[in-house]
């Protein structure tokens, strides 16, 4: 049976995280990049944050180069700490702060730090090493500082 028959009657995003399922279990793909364009191939056009979205709602994460599905074991029994992969914080300006990661961790960060709901914060944008945190106002920003410090240490560059 071909591949866009097989999935024809589903709705776009069934069908597309059906894809990704597929591909992460063949081992298939080690980037987004490479993830977007096998979608791509099969005739389903996804943008970066869509990507990320469906990879995160299927329970999807990058171990050791490559991504994985992870399964009810695999869950974390407590709370991630994520101290080890946050190398600093920037200040720009009264209302940003510019928070550097390692290499492809920046979107499990921002996703911890909206989850803590921190009202100082008003969003996150989070790219493959960098987020950035933007503030309410100086102060917002001063006590968004403090946040940052306690959850994942002063890493504060002056």
């Amino acid at each position: 049976m071909c591949i866009v028959c097989y999935y024809e009657g589903m709705p776009q995003k069934a069908q597309r995280q059906s894809v990704i399922r597929e591909l992460v279990a063949g081992g298939a793909v080690a980037t987004q990049a490479q993830m977007r364009k096998a979608l791509k191939a099969r005739g389903l056009a996804v943008d970066q944050s869509t990507l990320s979205r469906d990879l995160l709602e299927l329970g999807i994460r990058k171990v050791g180069g490559r991504y994985v599905i992870e399964t009810a074991e695999d869950a974390p029994a407590a709370e991630v700490d994520f101290s080890a992969v946050v190398l600093s914080f920037l200040t720009c300006g009264p209302h940003q702060i510019v928070v550097r990661t390692t290499t492809g961790q920046a979107q499990g960060v921002s996703i911890e730090i909206d989850r803590r709901a921190e009202p100082t914060i008003a969003a996150t944008l989070a790219g493959d090493d960098t987020i950035l945190v933007l503030t309410r106002n100086r102060r917002s920003q001063t006590v968004a500082l403090r946040r940052l410090a306690q959850w994942f240490g002063d890493k504060h560059e002056k």
